[in-house]
């Protein structure tokens, strides 16, 4: 006696895997540089060539590492003297900068090899030419939309507020007949 049993252990073993390996290749999609590139294209990108038929760089062909004996030796570091008085030096630059200058000292000597063209206060606002004076009763010229220079007159003061509009003016609705 046949049962159909049989082969469904062996269908759902072939879906486990081929949900597995979706399971496993589906991430592979989000992998992708930009959105315009597909999984395709990422995986030449990083296996194929790398030059993509372009000219190598220069020194790509050298063979070997670089010759660590050819690396110049360290320069001399100086005397201690020397060294701790630029150190104090510029500690007590440092504090200066920190602390504000008071009112009425001088400034300092711009440094040695500078030329001294940092201003040592910012430029004055620049001044505005005087507009000439207009007597009255005298014509403006015209402007060139054909109004003439002035501004527009303030109206005057209308004292109290003005009345309401009727009601069919204001939207409202009537009330309704009964």
């Amino acid at each position: 006696m046949m049962d159909g049993s049989v082969g469904r252990p062996r269908q759902q073993d072939g879906l486990k895997r081929m949900a597995g390996l979706l399971g496993l290749l589906l991430p592979l999609a989000g992998c992708v540089g930009t959105p315009s590139e597909g999984p395709l294209d990422f995986f030449r990108n990083a296996f194929g060539d790398p030059l993509q038929g372009r000219a190598a760089p220069p020194g790509l062909d050298a063979t070997g590492y670089p010759n660590l004996a050819s690396v110049p030796a360290a320069p001399p570091r100086g005397a201690p003297s020397a060294r701790e008085a630029l150190s104090s030096a510029l500690a007590d630059a440092r504090a200066q900068s920190l602390a504000p200058r008071p009112a009425g000292v001088p400034v300092p000597a711009p440094p040695v090899g500078s030329d001294g063209s940092v201003p040592v206060a910012p430029p004055a606002p620049p001044r505005l030419a005087a507009a000439p004076r207009i007597a009255p009763g005298t014509a403006l010229p015209m402007t060139p939309a054909g109004r003439a220079g002035q501004p527009d007159a303030v109206p005057a003061d209308p004292g109290a507020a003005p009345a309401l509009p009727p009601a069919e003016m204001m939207g409202v609705p009537p009330p309704p007949r009964l």
